[in-house]
């Protein structure tokens, strides 16, 4: 006797084993939530702030970092961050200052964080630390490919 075929109506719920399209969003939504709250929970412990801060800090320097990227480059860079951060990333305006030396950038994301450019500095160095470990290492060679040599190593943490 051959094997019955297992009938599924699509109006009906799922086969068992298998989750509806609202709970697969809602699962991922819950994921992108809680990689986002580890990226800002290791930038706030990392550096003693609160979260707000943790989060301000984070989305100034990789917004100012993403002035100086190419467009494809932020593109692949935002694609590996966690969605709520993208998100809230598309609300940042883009110069796109290919000449963005350590000096100007200083400047950008002190500006961005409302502090005095060297506490901005140390701040963009622990948010890169954390952003580091959030990317891929080809990604991160990637960006660090783009930078001038004294934006390098504060991407790298060299510079200490």
């Amino acid at each position: 006797m051959a094997p019955r075929a297992r009938e599924h109506d699509d109006t009906t719920t799922p086969p068992k084993g298998r989750a509806t399209p609202e709970a697969r969003a809602a699962r991922h939504a819950s994921r992108a939530g809680s990689t986002y709250a580890r990226f800002v929970r290791e930038v706030a412990s990392a550096g003693g702030y609160s979260k707000a801060e943790a989060e301000r800090y984070a989305v100034a320097t990789i917004a100012t970092l993403e002035e100086r990227l190419p467009i494809a480059d932020v593109c692949a860079l935002e694609a590996q961050l966690p969605s709520r951060l993208d998100q809230i990333l598309s609300f940042q305006p883009l110069l796109g200052l290919p000449k963005m030396d350590r000096d100007l950038f200083r400047k950008r994301v002190a500006e961005r964080m409302a502090l005095p450019e060297d506490q901005a500095e140390g701040i963009a160095r622990l948010v890169f630390s954390v952003l580091r470990r959030h990317v891929s290492p080809g990604e991160a060679r990637h960006v660090e490919a783009h930078l001038p040599e004294d934006l390098k190593t504060l991407w790298s943490g060299h510079d200490r």
